[in-house]
């Protein structure tokens, strides 16, 4: 990982990186030059991810944290002005699924989904405030989405709910800090291959909440699912674009990258 490249002298920060496509992200990012501070629940796999950073010539700090907690948030944010000097780009990445049809919906699912994923991202950016609120900052912030978030689907209401907020805090916080030049931005996948989406293994857990889909809501998912299912690697590149100088003139969308299947 070259310090030359497209995010040279930037500084991110990006939740839930300690996996999926969060890691992806971190890796990317730093392959491109920037600064990165991983951000995950435990320290071991904070410190797996940096390690794989570093290894490659990269630059990357960590901070285990729980950004359901406005102080955790803050600490991750703070992250990276003391280790880096600044905080260019936030990637609100924190977020899982706790699938369940609604009438069989435990307050618990509820609440943990909405905090973590909404939550979450109102906490990191409300933290970024006094890095990025400032006269020609150019910073940017995108939110991790999903196509759920835009359509709706059948045993996810909480999800759907904390990703369809997650959009119109996205467009609000667009229109807040324009005048910063600070863009925010965010990216609704369709069907990505990670833990989360991968078939619910015995005994694994987030949060107390079995982790992936029950084996027949998986199925039935990507038998309705017409897009083309993407890499974490790949779901990655689409962070990047908006991350970019050059993206300084996109700010308050929804991008879809679902492969196809949505086209709206």
């Amino acid at each position: 990982m070259a310090a030359a490249g497209a995010l040279a002298g930037k500084v991110a920060a990006i939740t839930g990186s300690g996996q999926g496509i969060g890691r992806a992200i971190a890796v990317l990012f730093a392959r491109q030059g920037a600064a990165v501070v991983v951000n995950a629940l435990h320290q071991s796999s904070v410190d797996a991810v940096v390690a794989t950073i570093r290894a490659a010539g990269g630059k990357a700090a960590g901070c285990a944290a729980d950004v359901r907690s406005a102080a955790d948030a803050q600490r991750i944010v703070d992250t990276a002005g003391e280790a880096f000097g600044r905080l260019d780009i936030l990637v609100n990445n924190a977020g899982f699924p706790l699938d369940a049809m609604i009438h069989k919906m435990s307050d618990a699912q509820w609440d943990d989904c909405i905090d973590v994923t909404l939550k979450g991202a109102f906490n990191c950016i409300r933290a970024a405030a006094k890095y990025m609120r400032h006269e020609d900052h150019g910073g940017r912030i995108i939110n991790i989405s999903a196509a759920a978030g835009l359509i709706g689907s059948p045993g996810m209401a909480n999800y759907c709910a904390a990703k369809h907020g997650l959009h119109g805090l996205t467009k609000s916080v667009a229109l807040e800090w324009a005048r910063f030049g600070v863009t925010c931005n965010a990216v609704a996948y369709g069907w990505v291959d990670t833990r989360l989406t991968g078939e619910r293994e015995a005994g694994e857990q987030v949060l107390g909440h079995p982790v992936g889909i029950p084996k027949a809501m998986r199925e039935q998912i990507r038998a309705g699912y017409q897009g083309h299912p993407q890499s974490a690697e790949e779901a990655a590149a689409t962070a990047l674009l908006l991350a970019l100088p050059e993206a300084q003139h996109v700010t308050g969308t929804i991008v879809n990258a679902t492969s196809g299947w949505l086209a709206g």
